[in-house]
């Protein structure tokens, strides 16, 4: 090539190099004013969205196409309904929620709900009927639960109550009465009762405390620690009917015949408790407050697994 083609060349691409600066300059500036306004929109959102949170319906409420009494019923919402509020609006002096119910969206009105929130563990549940039936096995399944839940065991259901302390005798002080929770034993109040029940749990792991006397709201703080906790109730939350019984070397004690063991997962807003009941086809349910503190305050018995 000659030299003033070189040089021709060179003085080109030094001119498309300048070009190609300037170009990436006014991009660059382009880009502020582009974040900028994405910023500032980004602003403007935020003031005017809602993060979603729950509420429940009061009454049998109606559904609307958009905020607004104005606008067709699009679906219902039966009573005690809890749904998810994705955003709000307000129309005169009522605040809507934007709503999803039946696969249909739509705005219900703040004058039929109220908040709704809830603290729920994810318990692994363990049945005391299947595979294994164990129909006096409900304190050692419902202590199962909570040490499956924290990783401390993955033993089955028939390895934990074989290993569980027995006490032949028939005192539940001690350990399981009878010592043989697959099968009635006529005279014997078969059930293990809190000292010994925490005894063998601390056997699995050392964070597991006795927490008998603990009230109501108590046992919510260990919930919201995320700590399950094994409760003294009565068998499908009926009203506790005592009796006396001969236990073994412990004497007579008065105790609550209907007595039953479940893992309590959970509470709401309502007052309601949410129960992994080892005894129950449904598995976990929620119960009314009344119920579960009436059958729970009985004893006030319980076994934590921290």
């Amino acid at each position: 090539m000659k030299k003033t083609n070189i040089l021709l060349a060179s003085t080109m691409c030094f001119s498309l190099l300048l070009s190609g600066l300037s170009a990436t300059n006014t991009l660059s500036t382009s880009e502020v004013a582009s974040n900028k306004t994405v910023s500032e929109l980004n602003k403007q959102i935020t003031m005017v969205s809602t993060p979603a949170k729950k509420i429940q319906t009061l009454y049998n409420s109606s559904v609307r196409a958009s905020a607004g009494t104005k606008y067709k019923v699009v679906t219902s919402a039966k009573k005690g309904k809890v749904l998810t509020s994705y955003n709000t609006k307000k129309v005169g002096s009522t605040t809507w929620h934007k709503v999803k119910v039946n696969d249909k969206t739509g705005w219900i009105s703040s004058t039929v709900v109220k908040s709704y929130s809830s603290k729920t563990l994810k318990v692994p549940f363990v049945s005391q009927l299947s595979p294994v039936n164990a129909p006096f096995g409900c304190e050692g399944a419902s202590l199962l639960m909570a040490l499956k839940y924290k990783g401390y065991t993955n033993l089955k259901l028939r390895s934990f109550l074989d290993d569980m302390p027995k006490d032949k005798g028939g005192n539940p002080y001690k350990g399981f009465a009878g010592g043989n929770p697959y099968a009635n034993q006529n005279g014997v109040f078969q059930s293990i009762f809190p000292k010994p029940l925490t005894s063998y749990g601390k056997e699995y792991n050392s964070n597991v405390a006795n927490i008998s006397g603990y009230s109501t709201a108590q046992l919510k703080k260990e919930l919201d620690k995320g700590n399950p906790v094994i409760a003294f109730v009565t068998l499908d939350f009926k009203t506790p009917v005592w009796g006396k019984w001969k236990m073994g070397s412990a004497g007579t004690k008065k105790i609550v015949d209907n007595m039953h063991v479940v893992t309590v997962i959970g509470y709401n807003s309502n007052g309601s408790y949410y129960i992994a009941d080892p005894n129950s086809k449904k598995q976990k349910y929620w119960v009314s407050k009344t119920k579960f503190e009436k059958a729970y305050n009985a004893l006030q018995w319980g076994v934590v697994v921290r």
